[in-house]
């Protein structure tokens, strides 16, 4: 009998071992043969766009045309988890995808007529969404358990909580706890309170009768989350009630603030996004900027666009695309800000910033405003007029074009090129295809190159694309010295408010400076103002998306006044130092040069200012136009000698023919120093001043003629002389080829072979070059 007992226990703790590696074996097998479900395989998201301070710009519908928006688990609130457990599934935790129990009362109710209850668990409910499972039949029921089963297989409690808060409906196309958080209460899901918790717990069950999407839909919802809120309180008797306070108000909250930005944002973003927007400041731009065009209607006037850049941070606090995106009659939905036009003069201070870098001017340099030729180009000024002489920063800030080619000629149209390049000008074509055109507007950039390069000069030469999204980090660049970069931003700072220059203002001066510049485009289509505050950069432009030219769209005078709201606007919410300071690691020096030469003065200069240069870079000389001479008493003429007391010592100004010539276009006389006496010899007379500077031909010129038209040949002479000079004698191979007055050109017909030109004033100072003229058959 104790054999047979034995032999029994034996078997039965085989049959139990057996019966565990059967069914581990099942299992086990049934994990490989059966696939693991993707949850998320049928869905795609919505994205939300946030201002910086959390503030929602935009929610988006996703791809099915649904307002759903992924939110991690750790993102949702315990309570969120703890209300739906309560609600749904307080067995979650403990079974494995069915629950028998509830499955078997469910059955009995069934069977015996009496109220159904519901069995199905989170999990089932997640394979009833995601499988879109008709779960009212038999046949369905058992769909949906099995894909219970499947999903329990392989995923964490933790994960099947998730897709159920990212998938479970909330009325009408909102899906998701994240987008039922943002569109009724407009908070972050992480953000809800837990009456708003317990309001959105009990709408899956029954998504369109307890929707907040309708008066009625409130109100069933107000019914079922109070029924919640008595289980909670019996459940947390000591904890979160005294915050329980329903019924909740709700809306429908789905704004769409700041679209051309926000469509800029999603070109290769999703998901919850945070901006750099400033959402108050967008709204305070975006008035200013809507008044301002409404005013001007008269003038042609009905489209801008704005941008507002911390630069220290390169953040993109304020981006208006057009006046209106939603009117058609001005194609509102174009982006202003990232479209590409003409800059007019707005590039110009970059033409400055590298003449200053490679030490070709400081500030003070004067420069050449003059009628000029370069081959078929013919530049003009705007106002059509010329300055004659006038410093580099009087040059930058009154938009003068003539020293601006010039510049570019010396700086080199590759270099400005390669700078425009590698500041994210898309576009562009070869540096031959613009050539001087470069310095005029002859280029399209868009606002946001514009904003970019700006806020280079100041971040001292540094450069960075402007960010769309909190904390990017971009690629930063040197592209320009921070000495140059400082010294054309000071040089802008001197730029006057132009809202202060207008007859009969009123309002408050700036007491903070400002580094502005404006643009026109040719033929008067777009019209510029852009500059530096403080931190920040404002880009303004003003114009027509379709190219319709407007006499009225000139930078001073239609984009600055605008440009000016936005800064007192800026200077109103921030306090901005009274003067524009270098870092004390600059390689930069203060010199006082002549006011009328920008060279450093002589004691014979009285008018000076001060001027930044850069020491070991700048071209700066000792100032040699005002210069002392001896002046007979009596006659009042120039002595050979200086020879008390019949003579005295004056200082003139002996300034070059062709400046003297550029006055005289200018309408201005200047005083020149006066004649020699009669009885004056050469040797007399040569003993100061400056020999004449040929400006073309330039020396080891080469010259290629076309030898059946010798004859006919003519080659261009052209010197500048000192003011004591009338005339110039040209001299080729020591032999007389022309006199003429020393502002006009001569033409001689070239030797062939090797030729030396000379030119000497009639004072008889001189200079010579020479040339290689070779026939061409």
């Amino acid at each position: 009998m104790n054999n047979l007992l034995q032999i029994l226990q034996k078997m039965r703790k085989r049959t139990w071992v057996t019966t565990i590696i059967v069914t581990a074996t099942f299992f086990l097998l049934l994990f490989i043969v059966v696939p693991k479900p993707d949850l998320y395989a049928q869905y795609n998201f919505s994205s939300a766009v946030y201002d910086r301070n959390g503030k929602l710009l935009k929610l988006t519908l996703s791809v099915d045309d649904k307002y759903r928006l992924f939110v991690p688990f750790t993102e949702i609130p315990e309570e969120a988890k703890r209300a739906l457990l309560l609600y749904e599934d307080r067995g979650f935790y403990f079974h494995f995808g069915i629950n028998p129990l509830s499955v078997i009362k469910a059955a009995i109710q069934t069977a015996t007529g009496r109220r159904k209850r519901g069995a199905s668990t989170i999990t089932m409910q997640v394979a009833r969404i995601i499988y879109h499972i008709d779960s009212a039949t038999v046949i369905g029921k058992i769909k949906q358990m099995l894909r219970a089963l499947q999903i329990e297989m392989f995923y964490s409690k933790k994960e099947i909580l998730e897709a159920y808060f990212n998938v479970a409906p909330y009325g009408g196309n909102i899906e998701g706890i994240g987008a039922a958080a943002q569109i009724y209460y407009n908070a972050k899901t992480k953000n809800l309170n837990l009456p708003q918790i317990l309001a959105l717990t009990v709408i899956p069950q029954n998504p369109e009768k307890r929707s907040l999407l309708s008066v009625r839909g409130r109100q069933k919802n107000i019914i079922a989350a109070t029924m919640l809120q008595k289980i909670w309180k019996q459940k947390y008797q000591h904890k979160e009630n005294e915050y329980l306070n329903l019924p909740l108000a709700s809306s429908v909250y789905l704004p769409n603030e700041a679209p051309h930005f926000v469509r800029r944002v999603l070109e290769n973003r999703q998901g919850q996004i945070v901006s750099t927007l400033d959402l108050n400041l967008q709204h305070q731009a975006e008035e200013i900027l809507h008044q301002y065009v409404t005013a001007h209607h008269k003038k042609g006037v009905y489209n801008a666009s704005a941008l507002i850049i911390n630069a220290q941070t390169m953040d993109t606090l304020t981006y208006i695309g057009s006046n209106n995106f939603y009117d058609n009659n001005i194609l509102g939905q174009v982006d202003g800000i990232k479209a590409l036009r003409s800059p007019g003069s707005a590039l110009k201070p970059f033409i400055y910033a590298l003449a200053l870098e490679k030490g070709i001017i400081h500030p003070k340099t004067m420069l050449k405003d003059v009628p000029k030729n370069y081959g078929l180009y013919t530049p003009e000024n705007f106002d059509k007029s010329f300055y004659g002489l006038v410093n580099a920063t009087d040059a930058l800030i009154f938009s003068r074009n003539i020293p601006a080619v010039e510049l570019l000629l010396r700086v080199g149209e590759q270099n400005m090129y390669n700078l425009l390049k590698n500041c994210g000008v898309a576009k562009l074509k070869s540096p031959e295809f613009y050539g001087l055109a470069m310095a005029l507007g002859g280029i399209e950039v868009s606002a946001e190159n514009l904003g970019a390069m700006y806020a280079m000069l100041y971040n001292y030469g540094k450069f960075e694309n402007i960010h769309f999204v909190k904390q990017e980090k971009l690629p930063v660049s040197q592209q320009i010295s921070p000495e140059s970069a400082f010294m054309t931003m000071d040089m802008l700072s001197q730029n006057q408010p132009v809202d202060e220059l207008k007859n009969g203002f009123s309002g408050t001066k700036l007491r903070y400076p400002v580094a502005w510049k404006t643009g026109t485009s040719y033929g008067f289509k777009d019209a510029w103002s852009v500059g530096i505050v403080g931190p920040y950069v404002v880009v303004i432009w003003v114009g027509n998306f379709d190219g319709t030219p407007n006499n009225a769209f000139v930078g001073r005078e239609i984009a600055a006044p605008l440009f000016f709201r936005f800064i007192r606007l800026l200077g109103k919410q921030n306090k901005f130092l009274p003067s524009l300071q270098p870092r004390t690691d600059l390689n930069l020096a203060v010199v006082e040069v002549c006011q009328n030469t920008g060279d450093i003065a002589n004691s014979d200069c009285t008018d000076t200012v001060p001027t930044y240069f850069i020491p070991g870079i700048s071209t700066i000389k000792l100032s040699n136009v005002t210069r002392r001479i001896p002046i007979d008493i009596v006659s009042g003429l120039r002595a050979c000698k200086h020879t008390p007391p019949t003579t005295e010592m004056r200082a003139y100004n002996f300034w070059p023919s062709d400046v003297l010539q550029a006055y005289a276009h200018a309408g201005i006389t200047l005083k020149r120093p006066p004649e020699f006496k009669e009885n004056c010899t050469k040797f007399d007379r040569t003993y100061s001043g400056t020999p004449p500077q040929i400006i073309y031909p330039a020396d080891k010129s080469r010259y290629l003629v076309r030898s059946q038209k010798l004859s006919q040949e003519k080659i261009a002479l052209k010197a500048v002389a000192d003011a004591d000079a009338k005339y110039i004698y040209w001299f080729i191979n020591n032999k007389l080829g022309a006199k003429v007055n020393v502002n006009n050109i001569a033409e001689i017909t070239p030797p062939v072979g090797h030729s030396e030109i000379k030119a000497v004033d009639d004072i008889g100072r001189e200079t010579t070059v020479n040339i290689q003229v070779d026939l061409l058959n």
